[in-house]
């Protein structure tokens, strides 16, 4: 391409201050993680009494052939086999027999082991085991469901200040663009879909609405075309301020990164290797990975900052 960045606005120096929220932690998310990972590191133990989750063996008669039964292993509070006759077993002891009346049915009950849960507090070394890099202690780990608490909001409800930071960029920077290097940009993504309509025997430029259902938000060819051309544009800037800081990064695109995409479009979309590189040709997936590499720097930029306390 020929078109190229003369001077460029930095993403990072625009003022997204009218985007920001203020970060509420969510408690319970954070207590739900962590009770994960207490019932994960949980063992089970003998003991005299049957409480409330205990899984215990008992022995069973009675006039009702449903609860004649021997060596029954069950999980007291479950409601797997009889939720009444567990509720009435907590409490009873090891090696004890009662007499239990369930919705009128006498059941002896003889409860010959006990086993309870013991769950443990966190540890640093449960932490360690998540092999999260850089996460090794308690404390760490509470900060990282912190940051994955903000960054799931701000990939939720950043679209906009994205948005406007691209736009500020656009605005304040100077480019030598031609129009060639759009038609291009334009050209590569007709190219990619109606090589996806081929598949299913369908022309782009003769598509009735009704061949649009379902496929893509469009009633017909020109309005797909107009779409596509005003999306080109913004890509076309992105890809030059990519490229701008891929090379500030020492970043390139290789011939083993497409191997790599491709591989990733494959598995996602159930494709053939054939069809996939004529999806994607090399040069679309280029042009698209230094768009989407200065798309990713923006989004996070954003993602650190979306938080007023985080300034």
């Amino acid at each position: 391409m020929k078109s190229k960045v003369i001077s460029f606005a930095e993403y990072d120096k625009v003022d997204i201050s009218a985007y920001q929220k203020v970060f509420a932690l969510d408690e319970k998310a954070v207590k739900k993680e962590m009770d994960f990972l207490k019932n994960k590191n949980s063992t089970w133990a003998d003991s005299d009494e049957v409480v409330d989750g205990a899984i215990i063996v008992c022995d069973m008669k009675s006039e009702n052939s449903f609860f004649n039964r021997e060596q029954l292993k069950l999980m007291v509070g479950q409601g797997f086999f009889n939720k009444k006759l567990e509720a009435l077993c907590v409490g009873m002891k090891k090696g004890t027999t009662n007499v239990l009346d369930v919705d009128g049915d006498k059941v002896t009950v003889t409860v010959q082991s006990v086993q309870r849960k013991m769950v443990p507090e966190v540890t640093d070394e449960m932490v360690k085991n998540l092999e999260i890099k850089g996460i090794e202690s308690v404390e760490e780990y509470e900060e990282y469901l912190t940051r994955q608490q903000k960054k799931k909001i701000a990939d939720e409800e950043g679209f906009d200040a994205i948005q406007y930071v691209m736009k500020q960029v656009f605005e304040n920077s100077a480019f030598d663009l031609k129009k060639a290097d759009w038609i291009e940009m334009t050209d590569h993504e007709i190219h990619r879909l109606q090589v996806i309509a081929d598949k299913e025997n369908l022309n782009l430029k003769t598509m009735a609405p009704e061949d649009f259902e379902g496929k893509m938000p469009f009633s017909s060819y020109h309005e797909l075309l107009v779409n596509v051309q005003y999306d080109s544009w913004d890509k076309l800037l992105r890809y030059l301020l990519g490229c701008v800081y891929a090379k500030q990064d020492g970043v390139e695109y290789t011939k083993e990164k497409y191997r790599e995409s491709i591989e990733d479009y494959m598995k996602f979309w159930h494709e053939t290797k054939e069809n996939a590189e004529q999806i994607n040709t090399y040069e679309y997936s280029k042009i698209t990975f230094f768009a989407d590499y200065y798309y990713q720097k923006v989004r996070g930029y954003v993602e650190k900052n979306y938080f007023k306390e985080d300034k």
